[in-house]
């Protein structure tokens, strides 16, 4: 007979179940999928719903419910078809605490009359009252100084864009922080235009099952939120499982390295590019690089080129390992016996993070990376990568432009990020101190006159991350002598408040807000009282996308090809309204209803909505169909929430089989990979607007590149460890991201600070000991841009020399301007690099805060 001990335990076991039950009493359980910034965007929230309110947000369980560890109970065509739960990352969990933080936006707003912007007093005003102010504004500003007088600032809005394009007036910078330079090595080396997603690299399964040797460069995937949450570590561990070697190059010693890896190679950050040259020394040197791939596929100028200067033929310096160690610290030995093991583990799937890439001359690691890959016969093929962007097998694209496409092409005047740069150094400008040319290329200019010829752009408008390519007619009145005239600014994207300038833009905080005071008129879109926000004269506030808006949503930059669905979990709060009602009622009153959104009819914005959704899915779904893909009827995916493409298929999948299988020739020159660009290596295309040999614009280089090589090349980076200013800011601050926060968004949120996450300064132990830092101290942070102060975390998981400040942090100043929430976006600068790469990089010095007194 069991004991009465266990009795008793049994009894009380039970009753906290049946408590915990009575919790859950009465709920609704929905699926939505989850939409933020992040990468993936693939992810599906098991959602509870009682009285109109969330109750818990949970795990998904589509698959192999009630199950742990997935992998032990399914098989590899299982894993191939991705029979796993789409489990979300612990932000997924505290949507519903962000829609109804203290902070959030209830009502359309403007400033008071009278108060500084920066003061953060508003008062509140109806839709009406802020849509009129907003759009009269546009047109008298317009009016009074020109089209190019009404701007965007950073991130680039499609949505606004094409109302610009409608409208006949408006400008928008190019590009986005994110993955640029690889974008732009996309198009140079496949011509692959780096917005139309139209080639990548493979998928999860095709890796785990037929790579050879995993290369982590600079690539932390158990934060990089790539696939459903974690996922692609998930996958890159059950490799490493099955036998497969994982090594991670990387100046800090992350969790990847630890948990995932075989071997860690420390590296000096922002050398990385002379590592890569100097592998391909040893590559080419030896004799190990694949000769018959490289002859069939690999433009041969281009590789003779790029071989010629690794061997010093043109600079008289070869690029080898002894010459690389002294750049980036890790011995020549350990390069020259890591390139002849890349060359056996045939093939490898390396891959290279984001981060690489966002550093002055980030362009050189982009190439270099896929350079190797396409020497080693590595591109295209199974089991192999093309370290540009993961993708996944091809899917319709969903939620396309719900009118008019402009054929009026916007003028780029400015790389986004450059926009305080492009309104501050007018000044100069005007008294002459700087030329109109030095100007362009500071600010990353790319417009000018049209080419004579039938001319394509790809067109990223969709609201789910779709992307279609239509020609180009027109491009504006834009001349050599034109230069924007910026007096209002609309902000707004995609994701609420996951891109909030003055926090995540790569520049100066402080130059951000100068150019703020400049302007006539600022307007923003988000979902909470933000730092941006504060400094805004209209506000307009959205909906929480992942709860209260109802949508269709398609993956991003991640490996699984899945579509979810958003149903719209809980009523929008307050006032807050989509951002598509916004820009249709906006262009309402601009004159262009009918052509910005054809199905929307003044008073029914809901019924109009879903009609567009139900048109969009239907001919979605007509095309996944003739691919083979089971897509459920409308209100059966409104349900479920989930559309699983890679169910259709039992083979893993992976990009450019159309050229490698198949001998269909790529859009480049030669028709084959490209090393070497010949846009970029001719002088007599500087200047202009770039447009490849097909046609098609290449949306991420400017009109003048700089000094940016026409191959991957090593040139030292803008105030790195090497750099001069080391003697004024002897510490090189990197702002990774972190694991508990997109850009800001959540920042706001307590159960994802305090315990789980501390924003502090991640010092090594004998930086910090040589400035008298212990942990937890109060450090001042400073260079020639802003001042900050954070705790110390003091560690020997980064090397000496460096910071670490993660990204997103929010913009808190006191009264003399001392940042103490500590965006590392305060330190930022870089006016000497090509503006393609994001310089999320920069030196300071650090020291122990002594509190001032106060003065009696």
């Amino acid at each position: 007979m069991p004991s009465r001990n266990r009795v008793g335990v049994r009894t009380r076991r039970d009753g906290i179940v049946r408590k915990l039950k009575n919790l859950h009493a009465d709920e609704e359980v929905l699926y939505t999928g989850c939409r933020i910034n992040c990468g993936g965007s693939q992810c599906v929230l098991k959602v509870r719903r009682r009285n109109g309110k969330v109750t818990a947000i949970e795990p998904d369980d589509h698959y192999n419910r009630g199950v742990g560890r997935e992998d032990a109970v399914v098989s590899d065509l299982d894993l191939i078809k991705n029979r796993l739960q789409l489990r979300g990352c612990p932000m997924g969990w505290m949507f519903h605490k962000l829609a109804t933080s203290p902070e959030r936006i209830l009502y359309p707003m403007k400033r008071v009359e009278g108060t500084k912007r920066g003061e953060g007093k508003f008062e509140r005003i109806t839709w009406n009252e802020a849509l009129d102010l907003v759009a009269n504004k546009m047109k008298e500003v317009a009016e009074r100084y020109g089209p190019y007088s009404v701007f965007t600032p950073y991130a680039p809005n499609a949505r606004l864009e094409r109302l610009f394009g409608l409208w006949g007036a408006g400008i928008e910078g190019w590009g986005w922080c994110s993955m640029d330079p690889g974008r732009l090595a996309m198009h140079l080396m496949a011509g692959v235009p780096g917005w139309s997603y139209g080639e990548g690299s493979n998928d999860m399964a095709d890796f785990l099952m037929n790579t050879k040797m995993i290369v982590l460069w600079g690539f932390e995937p158990t934060i990089t939120h790539f696939g459903p949450g974690h996922q692609l570590a998930y996958y890159i561990k059950m490799a490493r499982e099955r036998g497969t070697p994982v090594i991670c190059i990387d100046c800090r010693y992350t969790v990847a390295a630890e948990v995932l890896a075989d071997q860690w190679i420390p590296i000096k950050p922002g050398t990385d590019a002379a590592m890569m040259l100097a592998v391909a020394n040893v590559l080419i040197r030896e004799n190990l690089y694949n000769k018959e791939f490289v002859a069939k596929y690999v433009d041969q100028g281009g590789f003779e080129k790029w071989r010629a200067y690794i061997f010093g033929e043109t600079d008289g310096i070869e690029k080898t390992p002894e010459w690389a160690e002294k750049i980036c610290t890790v011995p020549a030995e350990t390069i020259r016996e890591f390139a002849r093991l890349y060359a056996r583990m045939k093939p490898t799937w390396l891959w290279k993070g984001y981060g690489l890439d966002r550093k002055s001359r980030g362009e050189n690691t982009a190439r270099g990376a896929a350079s190797l890959q396409a020497i080693m016969g590595y591109w295209g093929v199974a089991g192999g990568s093309v370290p540009l962007h993961l993708r996944f097998r091809d899917k319709p694209s969903v939620l396309m432009p719900y009118g008019d496409i402009p054929r009026r092409m916007i003028p780029k005047m400015y790389r986004s990020h450059k926009w305080a740069q492009m309104v501050l150094l007018q000044d100069k400008v005007r008294s002459g101190e700087m030329s109109v040319e030095e100007y362009k290329r500071k600010i990353g200019w790319r417009t000018g006159p049209l080419p004579k010829r039938p001319l394509s752009r790809v067109w990223a408008g969709g609201t789910a991350g779709g992307a279609i390519e239509d020609t180009i007619e027109d491009n504006g009145t834009a001349t050599e002598e034109t230069l924007p005239n910026p007096k209002m600014m609309l902000w707004g994207t995609y994701y609420g408040p996951g891109t909030n300038t003055l926090n995540n833009n790569v520049d100066s905080t402080n130059d951000q807000l100068k150019a703020l005071e400049k302007l006539e008129f600022v307007v923003w879109a988000g979902t909470q009282m933000a730092s941006m926000a504060r400094h805004a004269d209209v506000i307009f506030p959205l909906t929480e996308m992942t709860l209260e808006q109802r949508t269709i949503q398609t993956a991003g930059y991640g490996g699984f090809a899945n579509y979810t669905f958003l149903p719209g979990v809980v009523p929008p709060q307050g006032e807050a309204r989509p951002d598509d009602w916004v820009y249709s009622e906006l262009a309402r009153r601009l004159g262009i209803g009918e052509q910005y959104n054809r199905y929307y009819k003044r008073g029914n914005w809901d019924e109009s909505w879903e009609r567009y959704l139900r048109d969009e899915y239907r001919s979605c779904a007509k095309a996944l169909r003739k691919q083979g893909v089971k897509a459920p009827q409308w209100r059966k995916f409104t349900k479920d929430c989930l559309i699983n493409v890679d169910e259709a298929y039992d083979e893993p999948w992976h990009g450019y089989k159309s050229f490698i299988e198949g001998g269909k020739p790529l859009k480049t020159r030669s028709g084959k990979i490209e090393l070497y660009s010949h846009i970029v290596g001719d002088e007599s295309q500087r200047g202009k607007l770039h447009f490849d040999d097909h046609g098609q614009l290449i949306d991420n280089l400017p009109n003048d590149w700089r000094d940016l090589a026409p191959f991957a090349a090593y040139q030292p980076i803008y105030r790195g460890m090497d750099h001069a200013d080391v003697k004024r800011f002897p510490l090189m601050l990197l702002s990774c991201y972190p694991r508990y926060r997109n850009h800001t968004t959540f920042w706001n949120i307590p159960w994802l600070r305090g315990d789980c996450y501390r924003h502090a300064i991640w010092m090594n132990a004998a930086d910090a000991q040589a400035r008298g830092i212990k942990d937890g101290d109060l450090v001042r942070i400073h260079n020639d841009k802003g001042v900050g102060v954070l705790p110390a975390y003091v560690t020997s998981r980064i090397l000496p020399g460096m910071v670490v400040i993660h990204h997103g942090g929010n913009y808190e100043p006191d009264k003399d301007g001392v940042d103490w929430g500590c965006t590392p976006n305060i330190f930022f600068t870089d006016m000497e690099s090509p503006v393609t790469a994001p310089a999320v990089t920069n030196l300071v010095e650090a020291e122990r805060y002594v509190a001032q007194a106060e003065p009696v």
